[in-house]
């Protein structure tokens, strides 16, 4: 009871304190347009610092080119109005809305989503907390699950690609003359923690490749037309990070490459069967090339959509293994055809050979064959030659393939806002 009573006295003199420093407090002037008494347009910038603590990087698709991301969204800024006798160590507060004063509006650039503590409706979001110390220094922290569009997706090397990805926290409705926004910790600190917990998501590692800070860009939404009337409201001060999505090495789309190299194999030694086993050979090539055309299929579906110039490299390498797996059954074709040929062959000498002590009888009926029919006949022979031929040109083809690999479109870095 007496806990509870102590817990009670200290949240009214919290609220004693606060009340005390927002008497005449006007929460629609920033600290810097305070200290020089009005709204004045030269008053000194206010500097905002910030950070994401992130938990977890999640849900990356290549389809829409977004990803998501659960953390802790933190600013922290400092307002002389609110210094207050350093006897209370703190003051702590679980909601910023109902404190009455002045507090950066935060947003992120190119978000398709975001739920944030302290929001209301469809933004609203578990957890926030607010601490006001004794220097007037206010930190604000919020959770915040936030789906952002990445437009640095490069597929050209797929699945030997990496991706590279913006994230960008802006001051909305301030310029860069008043509010400069700054990273809390600095980009050594922030590659210690991630090689310490590195970030990943299924077949994606995220890792951190550089962070600015005060960086002025422009608002999103306003017509090109009218940015210059408006000139400085047209720009906002921003923090921006940039990190890389590299693939695991064993990821799906390997294990596709792995696939239609075993088809092609599976297709090769169909030329061991003997060509008088019709089905058997039919459905082996038939089967393999069908197969290597669902796996290019899964590839095209697990990609936004492409324009007719996009090159990717696994889908072209998926194409060139699909037609050497039509080759093989082609090359049956040709086989059957030259068996059916020579067969034809045998039976006119032996029917001229039956008919040679008959002179009455037309010579032409029992005539051998032309120099064409004879050369269709040796497809019938074709098999023992693509046995050496046909992995030996698919190796090679494999190697050019992967020599062409640093040719094939991709991106080195951000893009940027």
């Amino acid at each position: 009871m007496a806990v509870f009573a102590l817990a009670t006295v200290a949240a009214v003199s919290q609220r004693d304190i606060l009340s005390n420093l927002t008497a005449s407090y006007d929460a629609s002037m920033r600290p810097g347009q305070a200290l020089e008494g009005s709204c004045a347009a030269e008053a000194a910038p206010d500097r905002v610092n910030v950070e994401t603590d992130v938990s977890v990087i999640h849900t990356i698709n290549q389809v829409s080119k977004s990803y998501r991301l659960d953390g802790y969204l933190i600013a922290s800024w400092s307002d002389p109005r609110l210094v207050f006798d350093a006897s209370c160590q703190r003051l702590h507060f679980g909601a910023m809305k109902d404190l009455g004063i002045w507090a950066p509006q935060l947003n992120f650039p190119h978000a398709r989503s975001l739920t944030v503590g302290g929001g209301s409706g469809k933004m609203a979001a578990d957890g926030e907390s607010v601490y006001i110390h004794p220097d007037g220094k206010v930190d604000w922290i919020r959770a915040m699950h936030v789906e952002m569009y990445c437009g640095g997706f490069s597929f050209g090397k797929l699945p030997y690609d990496i991706q590279y990805c913006d994230f960008s926290i802006a001051s909305l409705g301030s310029s860069p003359q008043d509010l400069e926004l700054y990273w809390l910790v600095n980009n050594e600190m922030l590659q210690m923690k991630v090689d310490a917990d590195p970030f990943t998501s299924g077949e994606w590692a995220a890792h951190p490749v550089s962070r600015q800070s005060n960086q002025s860009i422009p608002i999103l939404g306003i017509p090109p037309a009218l940015r210059n009337p408006l000139g400085a409201t047209c720009t906002t001060s921003a923090v921006t990070m940039c990190f890389s999505l590299t693939r695991s090495s064993y990821t799906s789309s390997t294990l596709t490459i792995l696939v239609a190299v075993l088809l092609v194999l599976a297709s090769w030694s169909g030329f061991f069967i003997s060509p008088a086993a019709a089905p058997a050979r039919i459905a082996l090539a038939f089967l393999c090339f069908l197969m290597v055309l669902n796996n290019l299929n899964a590839v095209y579906r697990s990609l936004p959509q492409l324009q007719s110039d996009d090159r990717v490299w696994l889908s072209d390498f998926l194409i060139g293994t699909m037609v050497f797996n039509f080759v093989a059954l082609l090359e049956y074709a040709a086989v059957n055809a030259g068996m059916r040929l020579k067969a034809n062959q045998i039976s006119l000498y032996r029917a001229n050979l039956d008919k040679q002590d008959k002179p009455d009888k037309p010579a032409s009926k029992f005539a051998l064959p032309s120099s064409v029919q004879r050369r269709l006949a040796d497809c019938a022979r074709l098999d023992e030659v693509m046995r050496v031929f046909f992995p030996l040109a698919y190796f090679l083809y494999m190697g050019i393939m992967y020599a062409v690999l640093p040719l094939y479109p991709h991106n080195e870095g951000c893009i940027g806002i």
